[in-house]
């Protein structure tokens, strides 16, 4: 049987990157003998920029890759954005049919889309109907919630109009979709269906090269990757180092909130001690990582962000995490001694937390996270739907 597995914002391996959820679950599928068809955008999202792969159509571990290509846009909230989106849901589906024509091998008996984006995911589901395929909606972020909460509170129910399109999307997906999964229990009321099932982000363990012995020295070296933007607090992180002379900062991304923060970072004094690197290559990044103590995910409870990509970031690195985010990934963290939680907008809270990590070293994956039994069980799942 084949498979076809769809998500825009996923690293490729030719990119050099950390494998994350969709490509490791396209291996699974592989691994258990079937056909794999992957299904990705043009564009980097996080490095904001042409993917390193430009080939419309490339093979890679048994896996057969078609990177649909989209205009670029530059801000994570904004109209051009939404138009790349909508280029991509409807490329995609020509895409997707021009392969089924050419290949009759390749029309899928199941479809396993991601959510973001609501336009692409319709797509898959339309394209499993056509072709007779099981449609299994993964949900990795919860759209239009995330977007809700950045809306001016002013706007009222004009903002509700501008979100109606978004929310009609997602229910029908989430009513008609064969079977819907996610990375987080908090989708569960979000897609409202009893059947939901839970699988987090399932992360490769660290590789030895990527772990060093952490230096024994005075200061403590936090990293922060990716995009700064309004959903990350890292003034509050910035106040920490203010209250501690010990820590430190590198920055390794970029963002609409970069010149605020370095303006944070000039007003406190901090400029000996954080570091702007931009974004980095995949080498670099990891370079970084191994030389880093503690990783940061600075985020508010309301993101809508259940388990966010950065814990695997860390993770992956052996790094324990300091995080503002409670419930689930602060259950999380707390159960199997990944980190420490703060209190968001707190920089004595933070400091605290920073300061019973110091000296912690390096964490080990729990099984619930380990990408080698989440992914062969997400692949048992999905083909029993």
């Amino acid at each position: 049987m084949t498979v076809w597995i769809q998500s825009p914002f996923d690293n490729l391996p030719a990119e050099g990157y950390r494998k994350q959820r969709y490509w490791l679950m396209a291996e699974a599928f592989a691994a258990a003998g079937y056909r794999v068809v992957y299904f990705t955008a043009g564009f980097n999202h996080v490095a904001k920029a042409p993917r390193a792969l430009l080939a419309e159509s490339a093979e890679a571990s048994g896996i057969s890759t078609v990177v649909v290509p989209v205009p670029a846009y530059s801000a994570n909230v904004s109209v051009r954005r939404a138009f790349s989106h909508a280029v991509y849901a409807r490329r995609l589906k020509s895409a997707a049919l021009e392969l089924a024509a050419s290949e009759p091998a390749a029309r899928p008996g199941l479809v396993v889309s991601a959510t973001p984006t609501l336009g692409a995911a319709s797509s898959m589901m339309g394209l499993a109907r056509r072709f007779g395929a099981k449609f299994v909606l993964d949900v990795q972020d919860a759209w239009p919630e995330t977007f809700g909460r950045l809306l001016p509170k002013c706007l009222g129910r004009a903002g509700d109009a501008l979100l109606a399109p978004m929310r009609i999307a997602a229910r029908r997906l989430y009513r008609e979709a064969d079977a819907v999964t996610g990375v987080s229990e908090r989708y569960r009321g979000v897609c409202g269906r009893e059947d939901y099932r839970l699988f987090y982000h399932g992360i490769e363990s660290a590789r030895p090269s990527d772990v060093r012995p952490r230096p024994d020295r005075e200061r403590t070296r936090l990293v922060y990757i990716g995009n700064i933007g309004e959903g990350y607090d890292l003034d509050t992180v910035a106040g920490a180092l203010a209250l501690d002379s010990r820590l430190t900062l590198d920055v390794a991304g970029s963002g609409p909130r970069e010149a605020s923060f370095r303006q944070t970072v000039g007003r406190l004094g901090l400029g000996g001690r954080v570091r702007f690197h931009g974004y980095l290559g995949a080498d670099e990044l990891r370079r970084l990582l191994a030389d880093c103590d503690i990783g940061v995910i600075p985020m508010r409870d309301d993101s809508w962000v259940g388990l966010p990509y950065k814990l695997g970031d860390y993770l992956a690195a052996a790094l324990p995490v300091v995080s503002s985010l409670h419930g689930e990934c602060g259950a999380l963290i707390s159960e199997f001694g990944l980190g420490a939680t703060y209190d968001f907008g707190s920089p004595e809270s933070a400091a605290a937390a920073i300061r019973i990590l110091a000296r912690h070293g390096a964490v080990s994956l729990p099984d619930c996270l380990r990408a080698e039994a989440i992914y062969p069980a997400y692949v048992g799942f999905a083909a029993s739907v």
